[in-house]
């Protein structure tokens, strides 16, 4: 057993510095070296002393075996260190993406591709809404109703998107999300024999992206 303290006190005590120790503490009498003593741990990990009994001048209190010098006091039932509890570190989740604004519809009189005192009163609430979003993108799309020729009808819902985006970017919407599409009388909100008038199907419609 002593011969394990002494392999245990040289690998934690080594060199000059357990020469310098062994030498000052052997033939000294126990209770003179332990005079004024307080116990300390010694080395790290599973090689190391609890409970070591050392003097004041921070010395452990040692006593001759034979040639050896083995410390008188000493235990392997170390405390063990203390584990700080790793805590998980959960970043909060991102916010959903805020809802795309509803698509807009504007309305227009017969024949015409200016807009209404009632179509800029709604595009001033499409405005009004959008001001303040990150949009990818913004699409116009023009229409027409069956009345009149297939091309003239493509060229008046061209005017009609253009006239919308005209006033979009009046209002400080970039100009650079903005597309026109003209879809004539090709696609109808309400399906109505050819050369027929129908306010449904003379307009433009506002889509956004993100």
């Amino acid at each position: 057993m002593r011969k394990g303290i002494n392999s245990m006190l040289r690998q934690v005590i080594t060199g000059s510095a357990a020469v310098g120790l062994m030498a000052a503490v052997v033939g000294s009498s126990l209770p003179s070296a332990a005079q004024d003593a307080e116990f300390v741990m010694f080395g790290t990990g599973p090689d190391r002393l609890c409970n070591v009994l050392i003097t004041k001048e921070r010395l452990p209190v040692m006593e001759t075996d034979g040639e050896d010098a083995v410390l008188t006091n000493h235990t392997y039932d170390c405390p063990e260190p203390e584990q700080v509890a790793q805590v998980a570190v959960i970043e909060p989740a991102a916010p959903p993406p805020e809802p795309l604004p509803e698509s807009g519809l504007v309305y227009f009189d017969f024949d015409r591709a200016e807009l209404t005192a009632e179509a800029e009163t709604t595009l001033n609430d499409i405005i009004a809404d959008i001001q303040d979003r990150e949009l990818g993108g913004i699409t116009v799309a023009g229409h027409a109703d069956t009345a009149g020729p297939a091309d003239y009808n493509m060229q008046l819902s061209e005017r009609r998107a253009n006239n919308v985006a005209a006033e979009l970017t009046r209002a400080g919407i970039p100009a650079t999300i903005i597309t026109t599409e003209a879809f004539g009388e090709t696609q109808l909100a309400v399906e109505t024999p050819d050369n027929t008038p129908a306010q449904p199907n003379r307009r433009a419609t506002i889509d956004f992206e993100r």
